[in-house]
Parts: structure tokens; sequence; C-alpha cells
């Protein structure tokens, strides 16, 4: 793990595997455990239904601190294969429970996507899926970088005292995107 020379707060790791694709720093660390690229997902808007793609990432967020952190403060970021920047998705809340993953024109699995607490407690784990937009075909993520910030021991809100920001740093080339796969399951999802 390094830090940043012009910003001792900014850790960043490279990781040469999913398996490494973790990140400390002083009051949070971040699991990178799945990334699965552009996952055309039908879910339930209560008037119909709605399809839309996205590149999940299920992440576990642990909290190295005694005193609570909000998670969702600082929307993370995924900088892709040509450098372009993309935001976590806000309008993702009806593609989480009892969604249906397609797998083809034919065949979808239903599938109910955990959700990141937005309040993590002391010295206490959250794990959950990160939404974010479609990658263009044989453009893939390459960076994930993560910012917590911290408040008044006790407090998630008020005057920030200090953050983390967390990169990982993709150094593998992902195989294949999830359409041109055998079907969900073989990513790996469960």
């Amino acid at each position: 793990m390094e830090t940043s020379p012009t910003d001792p707060r900014h850790f960043l790791k490279s990781a040469a595997s999913i398996s490494e694709a973790s990140c400390s720093g002083r009051y949070m660390r971040v699991s990178i455990e799945k990334v699965l690229i552009n996952v055309p997902i039908t879910g339930d808007t209560g008037n119909g239904t709605k399809d839309r793609t996205f590149t999940l990432v299920r992440v576990l967020y642990s909290n190295l601190w005694d005193h609570p952190i909000d998670t969702s403060l600082r929307r993370p970021k995924l900088i892709d294969s040509e450098g372009i920047q993309h935001t976590t998705d806000n309008d993702h809340w009806i593609f989480t429970q009892d969604a249906s993953v397609r797998l083809s024109k034919n065949r979808s699995v239903s599938y109910s996507f955990e959700s990141l607490d937005d309040t993590i407690e002391g010295r206490a784990k959250t794990r959950g899926w990160l939404f974010f937009p479609p990658l263009p075909p044989g453009i893939y993520p390459h960076r994930l970088v993560f910012q917590f910030l911290t408040f008044e021991p006790g407090f998630t809100s008020g005057r920030v005292q200090d953050h983390d920001t967390l990169e990982v740093v993709f150094t593998f080339q992902f195989r294949k995107l999830l359409p041109e796969a055998r079907g969900f399951v073989t990513l790996d999802i469960e």
C-alpha cells in the first residue's frame, strides 16, 4: 500500500487480481469482491418494468475507526481504461431488490442486489453493490476511487475533521464483457 507523496490521506493499492483488490486507510478499508461489466437488468417500477445496463461492483466496507462513518457522503468513482471517469448511479433502486438479470434474449435469472448501509458503526462492516453506467465494448474498469469523511467522534455530519481517499488500480486484464459470457452464473455472482 502506498500513500501519495502530495497527500498522506490518499492511499493507493495496485491489484494484480481481484483477490488483491482492497485498500486500507486510517479509518476505512474497501475490498472489491466482484466486478461485472455491462449487466442487463430488468427492475420493477411498480407501474411495469424498466430495462437498464450497469457495470456492477460488489464491495465490502470495513470501518477501522471506533466511531460511525457515513458511507453515502461521497459517491465512488470508476475510471475506465480510456481514462473516462464515471460516478455511481443514484437512480438504481428499482434494480436492486427482486430484479431480473438477462442472460440471453430468452433467459433471465432473478436476483436481489444487496445495498450498502449509509452509516457504518465503529469497527463494523457493510457489503453491497455499486451501480455504474455501462462501458463501451472493449473498455474496462481501470481504477476505483473512494473517499470517506470523518467528523467529530460520534458524529456523521458537521465540520469535517479528516478524510481517507482509497484508490484501487487494476493491473490485470478483464476477460470478457457479460453478453459474451456463457451465462451470468459463470461470472461467479452469489
